[in-house]
């Protein structure tokens, strides 16, 4: 088992030295005591566990149940951990200036999954927007565990003073290599703060000037009329005696070099650079910058129309934040794209939670009787191809596409459509189709752009909202009985306590009634039901009805004394007799009142119970109060 590794230096010293090894520099870096309290980082916000500035980071801070493992295992190597939130980090065991445990912490990326109800957690627990988290979350770097392990490992070994380092003398680099491989450590943390053309110029200037020199990079992106090419200032090189004397200097000719920018097989623009002739080996280093330039390129837009295209207005994105049914949602998503994308006809098909069908949600210029309660298989026609294949489908002409190729039906006036896939991730939720452009024209590329930007908020809008809708029936399930669909014996508990807060503040009256079936039987679900939906059709909204065990169900009545209680319980007997209302099993019932006959749930429902039993000895079908007071020498008000 290898040592700690001991420092010598302040711990805001130790991370800044350690910031600047270029291994490291893609991570976010903190250092913390024994006990996993925060004492520095490398930035006010980094991204790390335990970090109150960063709101990717519980309150709670679950990352100290994380290292405790490597507490518990004494270990000195390096351990990945990953908190709740999916954010990874490197922990490096070392020991601090007192020579007490400590941890180096290398993060601060994220994992390939988005966790939307933690994060929308994370931004209650915080009180910050959930959306810009979201944002924010894409733009934080992805690394792998092989990758955060061998960081980890780098920082070991230079967790020592540079005075105390023992390295090999070598020789200082200085050639075009040894800067684009520092260029390409920096690529992925430098990119992900990019967020507009101008941002994304800025950040590859810092990139590859330090190369070639300043001024030297220019970014030509397809559809840019009027780009900036800073790098033609110096271009041609002078005359060929300048050429002569660079030759006896043995200095590399200076050129252009044209590196082409693609995302997936298609070229999104080139960028220039002005300087030393790169080698091979070099033009491999820039090689892999551009795929990451082109990458990036490609998440801010396909052209620089695009990129200044908001897809909701922030009023807008608010309103649909604010909707909670999924048919209104739908249908102001539609709108909104309608509006910037002018079409006759339009409609979203969301999948079913089965994926077996596509139902529509949302239509514009449908006959409404023909849209009512539409579905299509997920797997056949062309929303079916747009779902299976996830990308977006541009058809200007149906009879003339070869991968149509049959006329458009009589309801359309062209044969030119727009079908977008509803995407979140690689999940997908749903299909947007546009049809008969309003300037009757055919669908052009500028609207698939735009619809393609649209869509990607829109379907981040109906995930968060199935999330929601999921977590409510969770919630749900949890708290209410199965079988009958009132409150279970923890919920009903839970709201006996609200109750008793609001009667003692109030000083209102308080009556829990208790009953259960006089001859369950066999089919005692159905019994069960049909009492609890007696119940609640007899009883205000306020009332309490739970389900404490099979045969044993209650009621609290706020506001109410128990001779009032008694004659609730009465009218349930009336229409027990009256066959007009259909049939209900016969039952006994206990009364007791708050704080008379108990002020703690367990001496109320005691009290209840002792009225009940009474009333089932004396041959059941009839219901009795309970006459006993108990002496409470402190009632306690929860």
């Amino acid at each position: 088992m290898a040592r700690s590794q001991s420092i010598t230096e302040p711990p805001e010293d130790l991370l800044q030295r350690l910031a600047q090894v270029p291994e490291l520099q893609p991570f976010s870096l903190a250092f913390y005591d024994r006990r996993f309290l925060l004492q520095a980082s490398d930035e006010p916000d980094a991204a790390v566990c335990g970090n109150g500035e960063n709101p990717f980071c519980n309150p709670a801070c679950y990352a100290r149940r994380a290292a405790r493992l490597g507490l518990s295992e004494n270990s000195e190597e390096p351990t990945v951990i990953e908190c709740p939130g999916k954010m990874r980090h490197c922990l490096v065991p070392c020991r601090d200036l007192d020579g007490e445990r400590a941890y180096l912490l290398i993060g601060g990326t994220r994992s390939e999954q988005i966790d939307l109800a933690y994060l929308e957690e994370l931004a209650s627990l915080n009180q910050v927007p959930a959306l810009p988290m979201l944002e924010r979350w894409s733009r934080l770097p992805h690394a792998t565990e092989s990758e955060l392990l061998a960081a980890g490992r780098m920082a070991r070994d230079r967790l020592l003073p540079p005075a105390e380092l023992h390295r090999d003398p070598q020789p200082a680099a200085t050639g075009l290599d040894t800067t684009l491989i520092d260029a390409l450590y920096r690529a992925d943390r430098v990119l992900a703060q990019a967020t507009d053309w101008p941002t994304l110029r800025d950040a590859i200037n810092s990139l590859l000037e330090p190369a070639f020199g300043p001024r030297s990079v220019s970014l030509l992106i397809f559809g840019d009329e009027d780009p900036e090419l800073p790098c033609l200032e110096s271009w041609p090189p002078a005359s060929p005696q300048q050429d002569q004397r660079h030759s006896n200097d043995s200095e590399d000719p200076e050129q252009i070099t044209c590196l082409p920018l693609s995302f997936e097989d298609r070229q999104l623009g080139n960028l220039l650079c002005f300087g030393p002739a790169p080698s091979s080996y070099e033009m491999q280093l820039l090689t892999l910058l551009a795929e990451r330039i082109g990458s990036r390129l490609q998440r801010l837009g396909d052209s620089p129309v695009t990129s200044q295209i908001s897809a909701f207005e922030s009023k807008e994105f608010g309103h649909l934040l604010s909707l909670s049914r999924p048919e209104e949602l739908c249908r102001q998503i539609l709108r909104n794209i309608v509006q910037r994308i002018p079409a006759e006809k339009a409609s979203m098909l969301l999948l079913s939670g089965s994926g077996q069908k596509l139902h529509l949600m949302a239509s514009i210029g449908m006959n409404r009787a023909m849209a009512t309660n539409l579905s299509i298989p997920a797997d056949q026609g062309i929303a079916g191809r747009v779902m299976r294949d996830g990308e977006v489908l541009l058809v200007e002409d149906m009879e003339r596409d070869p991968r149509i190729g049959t006329p458009p039906r009589p309801r359309y006036k062209s044969g030119s459509f727009l079908c977008a896939p509803l995407s979140a991730g690689s999940k997908h939720h749903g299909v947007i189709c546009l049809a008969d452009h309003k300037d009757d024209r055919p669908f052009a590329r500028e609207d698939m752009e735009l619809l393609t930007a649209l869509t990607g908020p829109s379907a981040v809008l109906i995930e968060r909202l199935r999330h929601q809708h999921q977590m409510s029936k969770l919630r749900d399930q949890a708290a209410l009985d199965p079988a009958t669909g009132v409150y279970n014996k923890t919920m009903f508990r839970r709201r006996f306590e609200e109750e008793v807060c609001r009667s003692g503040r109030l000083r209102q009256d308080l009556t829990l009634l208790l009953l259960s079936l006089d001859q369950p039987g066999r089919y005692l679900r159905q019994q069960a039901r049909d009492l609890t939906d007696h119940l609640r059709g007899l009883l205000r909204k306020m009332d309490v009805v739970g389900r404490l065990e099979a045969n044993l169900f209650t009621v609290l009545l706020p506001g109410t004394t128990s001779d009032t209680g008694l004659s609730i319980v009465g009218r349930l007997y009336d229409q027990r007799r009256n066959r007009d209302k259909g049939s209900l099993p016969t039952f006994s019932c206990g009364i007791a009142s708050y704080p008379d006959n108990g002020a703690s749930y367990e001496l109320l429902l005691q009290s209840a119970r002792n009225a009940l039993g009474k009333a089932s000895g004396d041959g059941g079908g009839r219901a009795l109060v309970c006459k006993e007071s108990v002496r409470n020498e402190k009632i306690v008000f929860l």
